[in-house]
Formats: structure tokens, sequence, C-alpha cells
């Protein structure tokens, strides 16, 4: 029985979702319930959230927090074979671990937005020439 209403939710849930092609503001309240319903299984449901975010197999949340902890590992690893002379690279480590997405909402679900679960740090910061720290250029 469980199974059954499992099943039927499921496919209520996709025959409300999969129709759509408005954007997420011109939805339907049905459809956006839809896709929230699904955002809050991709965020929680090892494997489904792999349907927004390729990169998180275990669930969306579970994986940004193993993100944001490696980040803090590599950070530190980091800091210490540098001596705390290159802060830069030490924010931008930690930058990428801990911004982005920390859950999906339904927009990510219906595919109008893209989660961001590890953003780029940005450009480099200016370093001073002479340093050997420039980039290599031709």
């Amino acid at each position: 029985m469980r199974r059954a209403v499992w099943m039927v939710s499921l496919v209520a849930v996709l025959a409300v979702a999969i129709p759509a092609q408005a954007g997420w503001d011109d939805r339907s309240t049905g459809q956006k319930a839809g896709y929230t319903a699904l955002a809050v299984v991709e965020n929680v449901v090892p494997i489904t959230s792999a349907l927004a975010a390729p990169k998180c197999l275990e669930g969306y949340i579970v994986c940004k927090m193993s993100f944001a902890f490696v980040s803090v590992v590599a950070a530190g690893e980091q800091l210490f074979m540098s001596g705390g002379s290159d802060m830069n690279q030490f924010e931008a480590v930690l930058k990428r671990g801990w911004t982005g997405d920390w859950y999906l909402t339904g927009a990510h679900a219906a595919g109008d937005a893209t989660a961001n679960v590890l953003p780029d740090p940005g450009p480099p910061a200016n370093v001073a020439p002479g340093s050997g720290s420039e980039p290599f250029n031709q």
C-alpha cells in the first residue's frame, strides 16, 4: 500500500511538472507546488539530487555540506603549507565551498534556475609584480 501511494504521488508530481514550458513566475500554483515537492525530495533523497545538480549523488543538502567541509580542510592545508602568506587563495577556497545554493527550490527542479554547488571563486586578486605569483603570459 505504501509503495502504491508513493508511486501515485510521484506520478502526480511528474504529471504536473513535465508539461510545463512557461517560466517560473508564469507557472500555475499547482505546477509550482509540484516542482517545490520535487525540490524537497531532491534536497534529501540520495541520487535524486543528480537531476538538478549532476555533481551530487547524495541528497543536495548533504552534498553541499560535504563540499563546505572539504573546503575548510583544503583551506586549512593551504594556509599551513603557505605559512599564512597567501590569504587570497585561502579565502578563494573557503568561498568556493561555502557560497552558492544551500538547498534546491522549485525553480531549480523546474530547470528555470541552475544549482550552483561549487561557484567560481572569481578572478585572481591583483598580485605585486615580481612576486613570482603572477600568471604566466606569453
